[in-house]
């Protein structure tokens, strides 16, 4: 069983960079070994970056609020901080009794955030969420992040419904680029469930479409994540397997270690 989308990167020896906070969060930290140790009294997580407020990316976040109050960092857009911790809402307890578990703090836009070890992290946003009349986003606006250090860069952008000028400007030249790969066809739930949705209107660019744009283009490697259960990438046997290997493109597995 495959787990939802989430990645730590690793800042030291022992200490982890987390993006995204899964609904699978404990069994992932866990499985890596990045659990509290000992008495639960000290994480290895530095700090974490949010992409956006869809369930399958930000409920972990509560595994960060059992035991020890470690105050770990949790930057995201500004929007996704006040949806999650503002007064009132389902994770504000989690400052309670005048101690923090957790410190929200709202990244604008291209603003850089640099930690221990030289590694420095920027949110962009990508086309996702819906947007309301009133011109907020249901329930958050959503960011990519690009990871830099050493002259070496990573692309993280699990969920996006189009590949915007900005985004493949960024995509050109990227070490590694972890793209979203929720649906390889656009009719894809239509044709395996009888779902009259497309992928697009859920907020995922198919497979097909970004396949043909990506592979114009001068990068490292290219690796999908956050697959939907219907995606034929998981049938070992499956043609689609094949041409995406033919390519030299890659998916994304419970426990990939990546060397950059």
């Amino acid at each position: 069983m495959r787990t939802r989308s989430s990645i730590a990167v690793r800042l030291s020896d022992d200490r982890y960079l987390l993006i995204d906070a899964s609904p699978d969060l404990y069994h992932q930290l866990y499985r890596a070994g990045l659990h509290p140790e000992g008495d639960g009294r000290r994480s290895v997580i530095e700090a974490v970056l949010l992409t956006h407020g869809h369930g399958d990316h930000c409920i972990g976040i509560f595994e960060l609020s059992t035991g020890a109050i470690f105050q770990i960092p949790v930057y995201g857009p500004p929007d996704l901080m006040e949806h999650l911790f503002g007064e009132g809402r389902y994770f504000s307890y989690l400052g309670r009794l005048g101690e923090r578990y957790v410190e929200p703090k709202p990244l604008e836009e291209g603003e850089e955030v640099e930690f221990p070890g030289g590694l420095r992290a920027e949110g962009f946003e990508v086309p996702h969420t819906d947007r309301l009349p009133d011109g907020s986003y249901l329930p958050s606006r959503t960011y990519g992040y690009e990871l830099q250090e050493g002259g070496r860069r990573v692309l993280y952008i699990p969920d996006v419904r189009e590949l915007t000028e900005d985004i493949l400007s960024r995509v050109e030249g990227a070490d590694v680029i972890l793209l979203d790969g929720t649906f390889w066809w656009e009719d894809e739930l239509l044709r395996v469930s009888g779902i009259d949705v497309s992928s697009t209107a859920l907020g995922h660019i198919p497979i097909e479409r970004s396949l043909e744009t990506l592979s114009e283009l001068e990068m490292g490697r290219v690796i999908y994540t956050h697959l939907n259960h219907t995606n034929p990438l998981l049938n070992p046997g499956s043609p689609m397997l094949d041409e995406l290997r033919r390519i030299g493109f890659e998916v994304a597995y419970d426990g990939m270690i990546l060397e950059v």
